[in-house]
C-alpha cells in the first residue's frame, strides 16, 4: 500500500453558507464517510483546517508573509489515506460526499517517504 495526501480545496467557505440543518446532515455523511475508510485500513489521518492562516515566501533573499484570502480557493482540510496505486487514491476522494454539495475539489497526491529520497540521490 501507498500513502496519498487528499487535498480538499474550496472557493470561500462553501459550508457556512449552508442551513444549519444541511450542515448537520453534511457533517454526519463526511463522519460515516471517515468511518468506512477507518474501518477498511485505509484512513491514516483526517482534519479540517481553519480558513485563517498565512503563506510564507523567500524571494531574492527577503523573508515575506501573506495572509490567506478565503475568498480565494484554499486548502480546507485533508485525508491521509492508504491506497494500493493512484487509481484508488483518486476512487476514494470521488466517494467524498461533500462533492454532493457543489464545487469542491481534491487534489490527490502520492507521498514520497524519506528513504525514496535517499535512493534517489
Amino acid at each position: 500500500m501507498k500513502e496519498f495526501l487528499l487535498l480538499i480545496r474550496a472557493k470561500g467557505q462553501p459550508m457556512a453558507k449552508r442551513p444549519k440543518d444541511e450542515q448537520a446532515r453534511h457533517i454526519e455523511k463526511v463522519s460515516e464517510y471517515v468511518a468506512q475508510l477507518t474501518e477498511e485500513g485505509k484512513l491514516i489521518a483526517v482534519q479540517p483546517l481553519k480558513p485563517q492562516g498565512a503563506i510564507v515566501m523567500k524571494n531574492d533573499d527577503k523573508m515575506s508573509h501573506l495572509t490567506i484570502d478565503v475568498e480565494r480557493e484554499i486548502v480546507s482540510g485533508y485525508y491521509h489515506i492508504k491506497a494500493f496505486d493512484l487509481d484508488e487514491a483518486i476512487k476514494i476522494a470521488k466517494a467524498d460526499p461533500r462533492f454532493e454539495l457543489g464545487p469542491w475539489k481534491i487534489e490527490v497526491r502520492p507521498l514520497l517517504k524519506m528513504e525514496e529520497i535517499e535512493e534517489e540521490k
